[in-house]
């Protein structure tokens, strides 16, 4: 049986698909960021599918008692997996040609991972933070979604049909109780866990069930759309949409009760809205509602897109080149739908049988590609010349791999025994950056033992906010400390932290050293790719002794006028002077304010940053022999 087709549906599917393509397109005018809420079509498309799918099975079952849940899942597979098979087969040449080897293996997990309709797990499993500055990057990120759709168009029906045979008086009550459930859980975790709030279907839920919802009640009481005021609901709810759209943003928890206007809106359209209404004629103009029909080719399409041209053009950000993308998304959108979606939905072109072996080959296709390239994928063989290497995740790695094993041999003294001082490093990432400084070049620095830990272990520890257990390590360590030194990508938030353990920190009678902000190289696109990284990739050789001149004269300018850096230098100043503590200038070590350069080479010509703000394991040997031959830390 099939819904009666409503095309107002078709024009809202319309919206939410440009809002979230021009959410990715991040298009900024004037120096603001349009439809930084875009992502909220997301929302939208899972109101719409809760309410189409719970229609088609509720009408089945109450009106023909005809309901067949292998035809139901026929009708998914021809709608979604033919698409996304095409779509993945599309990606692969461009990742094996394009994509340097870590991003090329990481493409290829999360392709396994779409195809086992589960990379929103893999996504969270990698701590991706959808919006964050490289998600762009990836261009099957945006398969989350199907994977908690397909999670849902699994789980609904079964759930479904168990309730209505044993519980079907209480099924509405049901719905009500899992979408408040999820809901108050989703706002409870938004607080809590934010980036395990985003992916996963037990906090999406309530959006699909208020589309179940929905159709439930319009099934039973179709005439509660009749009254007074209902036909002012559809205008408020897009406007609700429209409100969401231009305000919300990525630095939200989401989703939660921010999502909730346009998940109601979305319900209020579909619920009230009748033919009468300009809202429906306006949705259901022939232009909306065929983008609304190709909405699910052009959703695929867009991100792959535009994640290439970020990786592959990532100097060469602008708007027209966005609106270009756009449009060729809308006319692969088109091919797509008239050769690929409409013929694997027609049952008399491909049967079921038919369907089943064309979708098996297409997948051992994808498969055998996709792990001849995880086999043939090395990390030694792309992006080298020579000893500058442009994958920054093998640098990212070969760092931990020398913290991990200084970690395990790495002891403060008893300074009853031992007459070195004990200091330790607290921060983040540069903390670790800064530790492995002093302990690689531990036979200078024979005055002092090494250690560190995070910002998180001190607060915990000075306001004792966790268990004794979970305090005992660091505890041990803190008691041995004769210096605390903070290194750490400062933000204000991090300052604040500070301010209020220096006073507490100054009692324990340790000595206290702040040091700056990190070093910060100007980088291009979404790719964090450095001045000397675009220089090879564009020239195809490292620059030579003048081109280097260049380069470190661009790096000292942007240091000097980095006004992050310096609005959060200043603070630190202030700290330092209000409490009397000594602060160590980080830019000392790597730059030269005499010749007014930054270095970027060791001598023996290994790159010593791998991205803005972070050193390479050579990076940091040589940058540790800076700090011992200009006596940083005395």
């Amino acid at each position: 049986m099939k819904i009666n087709y409503r095309p107002d549906i078709d024009g809202l599917r319309a919206i939410s698909v440009f809002s979230v393509i021009f959410y990715h397109a991040n298009f900024v005018i004037f120096g603001h960021e349009i439809f930084q809420g875009g992502f909220i079509g997301v929302d939208i498309f899972f109101v719409i599918s809760g309410y189409l799918i719970t229609s088609l099975i509720l009408k089945e079952l109450y009106l023909t008692n005809n309901f067949s849940i292998s035809n139901f899942y026929f009708r998914r597979i021809r709608r979604i997996i033919p698409m996304l098979f095409i779509i993945i087969i599309f990606c692969i040449p461009f990742a094996y040609f394009y994509l340097l080897p870590s991003s090329l293996e990481d493409f290829l997990k999360s392709t396994f991972s779409s195809l086992a309709f589960s990379s929103n797990f893999y996504f969270f499993h990698t701590g991706l933070i959808y919006g964050g500055p490289d998600n762009i990057l990836k261009p099957l990120l945006h398969t989350w979604s199907l994977s908690v759709e397909e999670q849902f168009y699994i789980l609904f029906p079964i759930l479904l049909l168990f309730l209505n045979r044993f519980f079907q008086p209480q099924l509405f009550k049901f719905f009500i109780l899992l979408f408040l459930l999820s809901f108050i859980s989703t706002q409870i975790i938004s607080i809590k866990l934010p980036l395990y709030n985003f992916y996963f279907i037990n906090v999406r839920i309530w959006e699909l069930l208020a589309g179940s919802i929905a159709a439930y009640v319009e099934i039973k009481s179709s005439h509660l759309k009749k009254n007074t005021f209902s036909k002012y609901f559809p205008q408020i709810g897009i406007l609700l949409i429209f409100l969401s759209v231009l305000f919300l943003n990525d630095k939200m928890s989401l989703p939660s009760i921010y999502s909730f206007p346009a998940v109601f809106g979305t319900v209020l359209i579909i619920f009230f809205l009748d033919k009468k209404h300009f809202l429906y004629k306006l949705l259901s103009l022939k232009l909306m509602v065929f983008f609304g029909l190709i909405s699910y080719s052009l959703y695929l399409w867009h991100y792959p897109l535009f994640s290439f041209y970020n990786y592959i053009f990532f100097a060469l950000e602008n708007n027209l080149n966005k609106i270009i993308i756009i449009i060729l998304s809308i006319f692969l959108s088109i091919v797509s739908y008239f050769l690929i979606e409409k013929p694997f939905r027609n049952k008399k072109i491909f049967s079921n049988k038919k369907l089943l072996f064309t979708l098996s080959f297409l997948l051992f296709l994808i498969l055998v590609s996709s792990s001849a390239l995880m086999i043939k994928n090395n990390k030694s063989d792309k992006g080298y010349y020579e000893k500058v290497k442009l994958d920054n995740d093998i640098y990212m790695y070969e760092v931990n791999q020398k913290l991990n094993e200084n970690k395990q041999k790495n002891n403060f003294d008893d300074n009853k025994i031992n007459s070195k001082k004990n200091l330790l490093i607290i921060g983040d990432s540069h903390a670790t950056d800064m530790y492995l400084m002093l302990r690689m070049n531990v036979d200078l620095f024979n005055k002092y033992n090494f250690e560190y830990s995070t910002f998180e272990s001190l607060i915990n520890f000075i306001n004792k906010s966790k268990s004794i257990v979970e305090n005992k390590d660091f505890s041990k360590s803190f008691n041995k400390t004769d210096i605390i030194l903070f290194s750490n990508r400062w933000s204000k938030n991090d300052l604040d932290k500070l301010e209020l353990l220096l006073g507490p920190l100054l009692k324990t009678k340790k000595q206290i050293i702040l040091s700056t902000h990190n070093l910060t190289l100007p980088s291009v696109g979404k790719r964090d790719v450095t001045l000397l990284d675009k220089f090879i990739i564009e020239n195809k050789r490292l620059p030579d002794q003048s081109e280097i001149n260049i380069l470190e004269k661009k790096y000292f300018d942007y240091m000097i006028n980095d006004t992050k850096r310096n609005r959060f230098n200043n603070k630190l100043k202030a700290l330092s002077k209000k409490y009397n503590i000594k602060l160590l200038d980080k830019s000392l070590y790597q730059c030269s304010f005499q010749n007014k350069r930054c270095e970027i080479f060791t001598p023996q010509g290994y790159k010593i940053n791998y991205n803005t703000h972070h050193h390479t394991l050579n990076g940091i040997k040589y940058l540790g022999k800076n700090i011992y031959g200009m006596n940083w830390l005395n």
